[in-house]
């Protein structure tokens, strides 16, 4: 019984075998995927340019076709050589910042002429250099027009990977190193005040000439007030100017009118919340700027008589940021004239 057994066990084996052999020379004709194409008439190169017309023939009979992309990885890169690029010219000098009471430096591209705006912030400054007097002095400007500085990064995408009918093929290939030049910038700068190769030891600060006291006393010794801004028309300074001791009638900062009536009365708005059209800071030695100035008359009547008033004007170069050696109290004496 047990030699029976055997002998079927061994047959079935045997006849296992000779199917499994039978079945490897004669295989089931299954069909094979159209988008399977080992002879890469399916495969286009991420590098090689379609027409869409040819895209289009390529799908009539393809499945899929297989985008082939070759990614080149460097363990290393070589620059055998350096190259400059282009040069760029910069000026820096120290100057006075009238805004902070500080000294600060600056250094920015050098324009070749007068108002070439920038990137806001490296606006280029334009300088004037004067060897004139016994000692060297310049000027310089930056254009008060810059615009946002913008770096366009460009990145490599392809829309055929997450496209249906389309599937990429990365082959990496690993290479030793990566033989390049080396592109620089040759930086070029110019110290005008300040260094070993200084050009001068000028430093901008305040641009201002003394204040005119003899004008604004001849000026303001008689006054009519019959005149609606008492006749003044010949005093300008760059000095912010208040007054100290003087009636609400004579005023340099509200102009009173009589409208029918109703008595209408404005207030200067102070220099320092108007808006400015150029900022001083882009001026170096920041500018000196002349204003008028003038006493409104705002009596409703002229006064019946002469009568003399002894007042303060106070004088400044900056109405926020008191200079001592640029401010002063003039005490002045003037005669109101009377009808």
């Amino acid at each position: 019984m047990k030699i029976l057994f055997q002998t079927l066990l061994l047959s079935s084996i045997v006849a296992l075998f000779v199917a499994c052999n039978n079945s490897s020379s004669a295989p089931e004709s299954i069909p094979e995927p159209i988008g399977y194409t080992p002879d890469g008439k399916c495969t286009i190169e991420m590098s090689q340019s379609r027409t869409q017309e040819q895209l289009d023939s390529l799908r009539a009979f393809c499945d899929t076709i297989f985008v082939h992309i070759v990614v080149d990885v460097y363990r290393d890169t070589v620059y055998d050589d350096t190259v400059i690029m282009y040069s760029e010219n910069y000026t820096s000098f120290i100057y006075f910042d009238r805004n902070t009471e500080k000294y600060d430096t600056l250094v920015s591209p050098t324009a070749k002429e007068s108002g070439i705006p920038g990137a806001c912030d490296n606006v280029p400054v334009y300088c004037v250099l004067d060897s004139s007097d016994a000692q060297k002095t310049f000027s310089c400007e930056q254009s008060s027009i810059c615009g946002l500085s913008a770096v366009m990064r460009v990145g490599v995408s392809n829309s055929w990977c997450s496209q249906p009918g389309y599937r990429c093929v990365r082959d990496t290939v690993i290479h030793d190193a990566f033989h390049a030049i080396f592109p620089t910038i040759s930086y070029d700068t110019t110290f005008l005040n300040y260094g070993v190769n200084a050009w001068t030891d000028y430093i901008p600060a305040i641009n201002a000439p003394a204040f005119d006291t003899a004008t604004f006393i001849n000026a303001l010794d008689t006054l009519d007030t019959q005149k609606p801004i008492f006749g003044i028309d010949t005093l300008f300074s760059g000095y912010s100017i208040t007054v100290e001791g003087l009636p609400d009638w004579a005023s340099n900062r509200t102009k009173c009118t009589m409208s029918e009536s109703l008595r209408v009365c404005m207030v200067k708005i102070d220099d320092d919340l108007q808006p400015k059209i150029l900022d001083e800071s882009m001026t170096y030695p920041s500018p000196y700027i002349e204003k008028p100035f003038f006493l409104w008359n705002n009596l409703e009547s002229p006064l019946e008589k002469d009568t003399l008033i002894t007042w303060n004007l106070i004088f400044s170069y900056s109405s926020k940021h008191y200079f001592q050696e640029k401010r002063g109290i003039l005490e002045i004496t003037t005669l109101f004239k009377g009808i």
